[in-house]
């Protein structure tokens, strides 16, 4: 049937049904209803905010996935018997009811901060206290790391120092401190004791007097000393190169470079006392040293490193001459004899799980315990007395949320266990907290997390 024809028939039809009052339907079909529910994505909202001693963190309406969030909910100050407490406070923005959501609290992993080792990955350096990560450096980067509040680094194998008796070594690290500082202190130490504990005086050790001027002390077999200081002053901003270099047969004649000066060589005495010993930055034992400085450094560090041989002259010269981080780093791993080399160029998010000294495999964050509730409405992220390592296993820790419009406040209390060693004291142990919002049921496409995973991420041992 040809269009013209089909055309004609359809008027045909509606015209006998305005003749007889017939009424037509479309038999089959059935009626459709388009709802728009009060707490779809078109009319509600899924919007909190986070505001703690390191600042504030907020997601918003209409995003999507994680936000990163700077700081920790954690505690920062270090652990005590009695414990030490964060409170921080969650605001419902949205406009979800509280039953239709879902809120969740996890950390992810516990382990002590570290910084890695390039020529012996078994043995970082452990950061302490005040740490400040990814700072300028000599090169212009942003690879060193800056000390304060007490701050230092150990590492965490022992040093034989009787490998040290008649034999060459040489150790060096960039420093700077404020211009004018003028209260000294440790650069680079061979120490008993692996944390900061007083013992016997360092033996090797680089400081820096309350002058600004560079020295060096090693002690011998006999308990003589040898020592020497720079002609010049190096507290002045800026960033400078020490360079320890000992050649030892019976004795062992030292000489210290800074930048390109002149180096000052000690008097000849007997080698090292033998015994064990760690390799310390920012800290040194001065037990029995006239005129000590402070006993920790608040300044700057990069590029350290140790030899089991001397360094020359034109190598020093190399070394202070390299135009990035990456040139000095290749340059320090290429010295004759190089057993450490330590850039401290970390992010300082990455952790150690390894033995430690006196605490052996025990991991530092079973001797810190974890007591989190909130309140309004009120809820348990963490029970008193749960073992910091127990509640950073990954498991997600529900928490009943805040009604929109309104705040819950959040308290996180961090404290000794009965376990707790004295080495653990000062220890960055990172705890990588994130927090988990959704509507119900869980699972729903509405999600959103909060994540504080920097290196400020940290609860003080």
């Amino acid at each position: 049937m040809t269009a013209r024809r089909l055309t004609l028939v359809a008027a045909l039809v509606a015209a006998a049904v305005l003749a007889t009052g017939t009424t037509a339907t479309l038999s089959g079909w059935t009626a459709a209803v388009v709802a728009n529910p009060g707490s779809d994505a078109a009319a509600a909202t899924l919007a909190l905010a986070h505001a703690y001693p390191g600042g504030s963190c907020a997601i918003t309406a209409r995003g999507t996935g994680a936000v990163s969030c700077s700081g920790s909910l954690l505690p920062s100050a270090a652990v005590t018997v009695g414990g030490v407490s964060a409170t921080d406070t969650l605001t419902n923005n949205g406009t979800l009811s509280a039953a239709r959501l879902v809120s969740e609290v996890r950390a992810t992993s516990c382990g002590p901060v570290a910084l890695a080792n390039s020529r012996t990955a078994a043995d970082p350096l452990l950061p302490r206290l005040g740490t400040a990560f990814g700072q300028t450096d000599p090169w212009g980067g942003s690879a060193a790391v800056t000390f304060s509040s007490g701050g230092y680094a150990a590492d965490v194998v022992a040093t034989s120092t009787g490998t040290l008796l008649g034999s060459s070594y040489s150790l060096g690290v960039w420093f700077k401190v404020a211009n004018g500082y003028a209260a000294g202190g440790p650069l680079m130490s061979l120490a008993a004791s692996p944390v900061d504990g007083s013992s016997a005086a360092s033996s090797p050790m680089l400081w820096m007097d309350t002058t600004g001027k560079i020295r060096f002390r090693l002690t011998g077999t006999l308990g003589t000393s040898s020592s020497g200081a720079s002609v010049s002053s190096y507290n002045d901003g800026a960033w400078h190169l020490a360079v320890l270099s000992v050649a030892a047969t019976l004795v062992s004649t030292p000489t210290l470079y800074v930048d390109a000066a002149a180096g000052v060589t000690g008097l000849g005495l007997s080698a090292l006392t033998g015994g064990n010993a760690y390799w310390h930055l920012g800290w040194a034992d001065f037990t029995g040293v006239a005129g000590a400085p402070a006993a920790t450094l608040p300044g700057s560090l990069a590029g350290a490193f140790v030899t089991s041989s001397t360094v020359s002259s034109g190598t020093r010269s190399s070394l202070l001459g390299a135009a990035t981080g990456s040139a000095y780093a290749t340059l320090a791993l290429g010295l004759a004899g190089s057993t450490h080399l330590w850039m401290l160029d970390d992010s300082g998010t990455s952790t150690h799980s390894g033995t430690l000294p006196v605490i052996g495999a025990t991991s530092p964050c079973s001797m810190v315990d974890l007591a989190w509730s909130a309140t309004t409405p009120a809820g348990t992220i963490s029970a008193g007395g749960t073992k910091l390592s127990a509640f950073a296993d990954g498991s997600w820790h529900t928490i009943a949320a805040p009604a929109p419009g309104a705040t819950q406040s959040w308290v996180a209390t961090a404290s000794r266990d009965a376990t707790w060693n004295a080495y653990v004291a000062g220890l960055r142990l990172a705890v990588p907290v994130q927090h988990r919002i959704q509507s119900a049921p869980s699972g729903s496409a509405w999600s959103r997390t909060f994540s504080f995973a920097d290196a400020t991420s940290v609860v003080i041992g």
